[in-house]
């Protein structure tokens, strides 16, 4: 994943200039130098510190040592640093431990009489499971007053079928935005239908009739935690860490498990006279022998025949019609991600399909997935191949990185997180004999020589002064 960063971010910068043209070379292992940071501040110089190749290891002179104080002292600097808003630039919003609620009309269906008041229509008993809303409606508990500003092309949903379009954001959305500063959270003291319709200034020191504002634990306190309307520790130190580096974040919807009555689709049949032009071409399977070598003696004119003697043991194909019997999985993709530079572009009514899937794992809850485990995980995504400009011998690397299917396991320990790709490669599809067949491989000399060689012994025609 190549980190960026969007406009409210500064970009970070690295200490190294690495390879850029190197084909493995990626951005995302390059350490951070917030020396950058102190141009900023009130204090700092207004010209970037030269920056030169990243040290291997600490050699104790003092020349490193004040580059890393000078580093660690900015971004201390940075911490401390006072942030402000505006009273125009901020957003107000409530919390409602019920979430969205549906209009009755949604609930009764063809049921609900013509003569049904609008007040009666909003008024809906959000205790009634049926009521909720379906996937992540269930989990939007606070509504945006007024949504204005950069974060909210990428953040947030409005329900279908409410008669009052208002913003809705999901837990991470909400805490990420008041720890921010980008929002203000209320709890409010009115029901949902008078809030709905009311817009306007408000105090924040001493609150008004419609409620009181909530602090930052307050926040913390209504979000972390286990069940509807809440997100784990682990989940939003993820959604946090991604935002902060600039991605597009959205909470992957729940994930639909296939069912047994839909029939996978099958292959287009074959003519007739294709069936006998394969029969009559196709070669033999090759049954190694019980004792002997696995390679026969012969003449072989290709390495394809010698290799394809060898492979005694079956490997994987990747396949894009998921398997019948799909392996259960506690892990579960968690959220879906874009590039940055997705964001000029992107709109929340069709995003498009992700750069990335993530999956959230805790490390102290969560033992080693097994492989059937990870196997699942991969079935639940969608059939992605390396793409057709990744052919040719100098991207397999490429290829085998991105696989067939891919997951990215966000491993959390105490707040340290890690990101480790999850894969379905095909080795056994990379078929590394077939550059020396090409002619990619190493090159016989020709026959004789042609003079080009030098004789580096001693002959034994080679006189040093004796009798013949």
């Amino acid at each position: 994943m190549s980190e960026a960063t969007i406009d409210e971010d500064a970009p970070l910068t690295t200490l190294s200039k690495g390879p850029q043209h190197d084909e493995n070379f990626d951005p995302a292992d390059e350490p951070q130098d917030y020396r950058f940071i102190a141009a900023l501040s009130a204090n700092g110089k207004s010209t970037i510190p030269k920056r030169g190749e990243k040290d291997f290891e600490p050699h104790g002179t003092k020349h490193q040592e004040s580059i890393l104080d000078a580093s660690r002292q900015a971004m201390h600097d940075a911490l401390d640093y006072t942030r402000s808003h505006g009273p125009k630039a901020s957003v107000r919003a409530w919390y409602f431990g019920d979430g969205v609620q549906e209009p009755r009309s949604q609930r009764l269906g063809s049921d609900i009489q013509e003569g049904v008041e609008a007040e009666d229509e909003e008024a809906v008993d959000v205790l009634d499971p049926s009521v909720r809303g379906r996937g992540l409606d269930r989990d939007m508990t606070v509504m945006v007053e007024s949504s204005k500003g950069t974060h909210f092309r990428t953040m947030g949903k409005t329900p279908m079928g409410t008669k009052s379009a208002k913003l809705w954001l999901l837990p991470e959305e909400a805490l990420y935005l008041v720890e921010r500063g980008n929002l203000d959270l209320w709890w409010p003291s009115r029901p949902l239908q008078a809030v709905r319709s009311q817009t306007g200034n408000y105090d924040l020191e001493e609150g008004t009739e419609d409620g009181v504002p909530l602090s930052l634990q307050a926040a913390y306190s209504l979000f972390i935690g286990e069940g509807e309307g809440l997100v784990s520790m682990e989940t939003y130190q993820v959604y946090a860490n991604l935002k902060r580096t600039g991605y597009v974040v959205s909470r992957a919807p729940p994930a639909e498990i296939p069912s047994e009555e839909t029939p996978h689709p099958q292959e287009p049949p074959t003519s007739l006279f294709s069936w006998l032009f394969g029969k009559i071409f196709a070669s033999e399977p090759t049954t190694p022998a019980p004792y002997g070598p696995l390679v026969q003696p012969g003449l072989y004119r290709s390495h394809a025949k010698i290799y394809n003697q060898l492979s005694i043991i079956p490997v994987h194909k990747p396949s894009p019609i998921p398997s019948s019997d799909r392996p259960t999985s506690q892990l579960e993709v968690t959220f879906h991600i874009w590039k940055p530079i997705r964001i000029p572009t992107f709109a929340k009514s069709s995003p498009g399909e992700p750069d990335f899937r993530i999956a959230v794992v805790s490390a102290r809850d969560t033992s080693v997935p097994t492989l059937e485990e990870i196997a699942g995980l991969l079935e639940s995504t969608p059939w992605d191949p390396p793409k057709k400009e990744w052919a040719g011998d100098i991207k397999s690397y490429q290829r085998l990185k991105h696989g067939f299917r891919n997951v990215i396991l966000a491993v959390v320990d105490q707040g340290i997180i890690s990101y480790l790709t999850m894969s379905e490669a095909a080795f056994g599809e990379e078929k590394l004999y077939d550059r020396f067949d090409r002619g990619g491989g190493v090159r016989e000399g020709k026959r004789g020589g042609g003079g080009a060689g030098r004789g580096r012994g001693r002959g034994r025609g080679r006189g040093r002064g004796g009798k013949r």
